[in-house]
């Protein structure tokens, strides 16, 4: 009979909610992120449905408390004993992506920007920020430029938060009584049967400038 080489390894115990027992302070603070812009999208699908004015407005400004708590889970990981988790950097991409990905798209198809061109745009826009994130994501794990302290030196296109600026831009035009679909500004278009707003092309420049590579802004 021959013996075993080696000794069996003692089965994992695991606990109920073992994941949510290893988040940080941090990583709870990513999440409401997360769940400030989920909120923003239900906000603007209400919208859609009452076309009620306090629901675009609360659309809007949940944005920016979307971008309040993606500043501050930085500084709270670093304040913290336990720091970040190793979950940390691909909660902050997800969380980012539902805040200034798809609630700005959604918020937009709110407005008025329903037309078949409308919605290749803000899927083109949604798809460029899931690919700034994702080209972030891996320079961030070691191929970027980075600083002294290991912190990477500059963002290559706009970072994805400042799609907030137009989110603005929307309630102000709400404001105006510039938005709808046959109001919103700039008019519409018919082009090959589809229907085409051409303020949603502030949609298409903003992607496009989140997956330059030729941009480089000073990461603060």
């Amino acid at each position: 009979m021959t013996s075993k080489s080696t000794a069996a390894q003692p089965a994992v115990a695991y606990r109920h909610f073992n994941m949510i027992r290893d988040f940080t302070l941090a990583d709870f603070v990513t999440l409401c992120n997360a769940a400030s812009g989920f909120s923003s999208l239900l906000a603007s699908l209400k919208f859609v449905t009452t076309q009620e004015y306090k629901w675009l407005q609360t659309a809007v400004l949940l944005l920016p408390l979307a971008f309040l708590f993606d500043v501050l889970d930085g500084h709270v990981a670093r304040m913290s004993f336990r720091g970040t988790s190793p979950m940390g950097q691909e909660l902050d991409s997800l969380a980012d992506i539902i805040s200034f990905g798809c609630a700005p798209a959604v918020l937009g198809f709110a407005v008025g920007m329903q037309g078949l061109w409308d919605l290749i745009i803000l899927c083109y826009f949604v798809c460029c920020g899931v690919s700034r994130l994702a080209r972030y994501n891996v320079y961030a794990s070691g191929i970027a430029e980075k600083d002294a302290r290991g912190k990477i030196r500059y963002f290559e296109g706009t970072p994805i938060p400042m799609t907030i600026l137009i989110a603005m831009w929307l309630l102000y035009l709400s404001v105006d009584g510039r938005i709808g679909q046959e109001t919103l500004l700039f008019g519409k278009y018919i082009f090959f049967g589809w229907t085409f707003h051409p303020a949603v092309l502030v949609y298409a420049l903003s992607g496009t400038l989140m997956i330059s590579r030729t941009i480089r802004i000073p990461k603060l």
